[in-house]
Formats: structure tokens, sequence, C-alpha cells
């Protein structure tokens, strides 16, 4: 059984890791504010038109490097799919959204 000095104890240990550690959390959360900026810029630009990786790149303003990443990565979890080729390169569009899990029916 935990008793309250072992809890104490325990949070006492993680606000010293966090206080550590406040830099590295500060970092890692700003990378991933710039990455939902990145993906929801890339879908609203999809939302208009399907767009090849460059044309995606001027829309948003994203290095054509990164925009190609992040395309691969959504096209991979079907948020984006790919359409026909313009020249070298496909045309990207949205996907439709992954449908719900549903809730196995309890048994009785």
């Amino acid at each position: 059984m935990n008793t309250s000095v072992e809890i104490d104890s325990g949070k006492e240990a993680l606000k010293k890791l966090r206080a550590a550690r406040k830099e590295q959390i500060a970092a890692a959360t700003g990378r991933m504010k710039e990455q939902r900026r990145a993906v929801k810029a890339i879908k609203e630009a999809l939302a208009a038109a399907e767009l090849t990786v460059p044309e995606l790149a001027a829309a948003t303003g994203l290095p054509a490097a990164d925009v190609f990443w992040y395309v691969a990565t959504l096209k991979k979890y079907g948020e984006i799919l790919e359409g026909p080729k313009a020249g070298s390169y496909y045309r990207y569009r949205l996907g439709q959204p992954p449908a719900p899990e549903k809730e196995p029916a309890p048994a009785d």
C-alpha cells in the first residue's frame, strides 16, 4: 500500500524532474505546436484544391522538403490521398476522416 509519505515523495521527485527538464519540455512543446500549424495549413490548402508538393509549399509558405515529409505522413495515415500526376509531381487531396471505432456490445 502507498502511504501519504510515499505519494508526497513521488510528487516531489516529479516536480524536480520537470524543473530539471524545463527547457527540453518547452522545446518539444514548441515543435509540436509548429507541426500542428503546418499540418493545419496543408489541410486548409488541400480543402480548396488538389495540389502538388511545390504548390503546397507555395500556398503554405513552408519549405518544400518539410511539406514533402508532412504529405508522406498524412498519406500514410489516410488523411490525404494521392491523385493523378501533374508533370513530375502527384496531386494530393484530402482523404476521408477515419471512421470512429465502435465499442463492442457488452456481453450479457
